[in-house]
């Protein structure tokens, strides 16, 4: 009986013990899933918004944003790149390289030209915005990076999307500032016109 109680004890204790392994490998495998595969310095994320003639395409697949040209409007064209992994969230976008290919570059009017193009950069909250008008796509190339340093073996591949824009101007914003504009004149209408002004009716002298 005793033997039959110790077995008991060990055979639970083993169970208790696959039980905890389970548990804190699904844990891993739930945190690896979590992970970002793409992470970048201080949280930062690019967000574009394309307005075609077909229609508006949203997209946060993109990785790198590349401003060329256009800060010295009189000399410059505006020019930018977008960079990111291959993805089903640019049908659009790839709709317009492909019949930019078709047409020609020199043919610069057509249904697929002339789109305009809003990147916001944010990190939980918005940081930069670029608006960008009248747009063409004037180069795109895909090609595949992976870690040159450890080859073959590293951490793997990715197969990018190399978009370059070329557009007849551009206007850049700052929220920040206009989100702490909109702050101080809170506090300012809080300090001031929120406070109560005294009714100087209620005074015995103007009492009858």
């Amino acid at each position: 009986m005793k033997h039959q109680k110790i077995a008991s004890i060990a055979t639970i204790a083993i169970i208790s013990l696959i039980v905890i392994g389970v548990t804190n490998q699904n844990n891993e495998i739930l945190a690896e899933e979590k992970k970002d595969p793409y992470p970048s310095a201080n949280d930062v994320k690019i967000h574009t918004v394309m307005t075609f003639n077909q229609g508006v395409e949203e997209s946060d697949g993109f990785q790198v944003f590349i401003q060329n040209k256009g800060f010295n409007e009189k000399r410059e064209t505006p020019q930018f790149q977008l960079i990111g992994v291959v993805d089903g969230d640019r049908r659009m976008l790839y709709n317009t390289a492909d019949h930019t290919f078709a047409m020609g570059l020199s043919e610069q009017n057509h249904e697929y030209s002339n789109f305009d193009v809003d990147v916001y950069l944010k990190n939980g909250m918005p940081l930069r915005n670029f608006h960008y008008e009248n747009c063409r796509v004037t180069d795109y190339k895909v090609f595949t990076d992976y870690d040159k340093e450890e080859g073959w073996f590293g951490k793997g591949f990715a197969t990018l999307d190399s978009f370059t824009f070329t557009c007849a101007g551009y206007q850049p914003s700052n929220p920040l500032e206009e989100h702490y504009n909109q702050h101080e004149e809170a506090k300012t209408t809080s300090s001031s016109d929120l406070k109560e002004k005294p009714d100087y009716t209620t005074h015995p002298k103007f009492q009858n």
